[in-house]
């Protein structure tokens, strides 16, 4: 029973945990239908992408586990291999960490003001997780046994290169946005709170995805006779394409937290910006303020800039 156990009960709890990210993502992705109709058709499409792969994912995910326990059941020689549809599942799950990082990348080139550095070493980093993380899902098929897998050290140094790589771009990412928002600060109580709420959401996007990537490195290294890290990495793929949702439909709780009476806009390169004014030859106790808020990725992200510029004469 212990490898009934170790292989197939791992498993089956994993891919419980999994589909139930999947039921969120789904609800997730009907909320976003609803409410955001009026986006632009590229992010409509990437939210139709991420529909088609993450149900393909999950389809595969109940093809392999039907094959485990239901199939093969009381064959308990064939929880030792290594089924075909693992490989795919793993490999479905480098995409949709490959999209959401392309989208947090192109965010972080937006509110960096087209920081080539930075942008180039985010590149980098998702590429290699994704050669990587490709070259880790061809070892499935190449190795036969769950064992001889767990004992091979290449495919853990492409494992944990990979994963380190993805954990880096969530990191390097939530870290530039956190900064590129603190230089945003009016001074504004309702516009800093804005701020504040958009920084709370870039460190629960970046945090959550590399704490699962170190669990998934630490299960394959100390747990050599379970399956762990191998649920781990089903759940991480559900994980990314929530959390990409979840910063879309969380647009409209921003913009209504802390807002002040003004003027909304839209845009890509721009946060918004206070602009304080006096009428001419008023006193210093009279004067107005307009509030713009404008988008990145349909996403209120907030500028560095914080100009204010009397009028002449004031």
């Amino acid at each position: 029973m212990s490898v009934v156990e170790d292989v197939g009960g791992t498993f089956l709890v994993s891919l419980f945990i999994a589909a139930i990210l999947y039921g969120v993502f789904v609800a997730q992705a009907i909320i976003y239908y609803r409410n955001y109709y009026s986006d632009g058709p590229m992010l409509k499409i990437l939210v139709a992408v991420l529909c088609v792969i993450e149900t393909t994912h999950t389809a595969f995910c109940i093809d392999f586990i039907y094959n485990y326990l239901i199939t093969n059941f009381g064959n308990e020689a064939h929880l030792e291999h290594i089924y075909w549809s693992v490989g795919v599942t793993v490999m479905l799950g480098v995409v949709v960490s490959g999209v959401a990082h392309v989208f947090s990348i192109r965010r972080v080139w937006i509110m960096g003001r087209r920081n080539i550095a930075l942008t180039i070493l985010l590149v980098l980093l998702t590429l290699l997780r994704f050669a990587l993380g490709m070259t880790t899902s061809s070892f499935l098929y190449t190795i036969p046994i769950w064992n001889e897998f767990h004992s091979r050290k290449l495919p853990f140094a492409t494992l944990a290169a990979g994963l380190s790589s993805g954990a880096a771009v969530d990191l390097v990412v939530a870290s530039a946005l956190i900064v590129f928002l603190r230089r945003g600060r009016t001074g504004f109580d309702k516009a800093d709170g804005r701020i504040k709420m958009l920084t709370i959401y870039a460190i629960n996007t970046g945090v959550l995805t590399s704490v699962v990537s170190v669990l998934i490195l630490i299960t394959y290294a100390c747990l050599r006779t379970e399956l762990v890290f191998m649920g781990l990495v089903e759940i991480q793929s559900k994980l990314y394409a929530n959390s990409l949702l979840a910063s879309l439909n969380a647009r409209s709780h921003v913009l209504k937290h802390g807002r002040a009476t003004g003027e909304i806009t839209t845009g890509l390169d721009s946060g918004f910006v206070i602009h304080e004014w006096r009428a001419p030859g008023a006193s210093n106790q009279i004067s107005g303020r307009r509030e713009t808020v404008q988008m990145v990725d349909e996403l209120p992200m907030d500028s560095l800039d914080k100009p204010r510029t009397p009028l002449a004469g004031a």
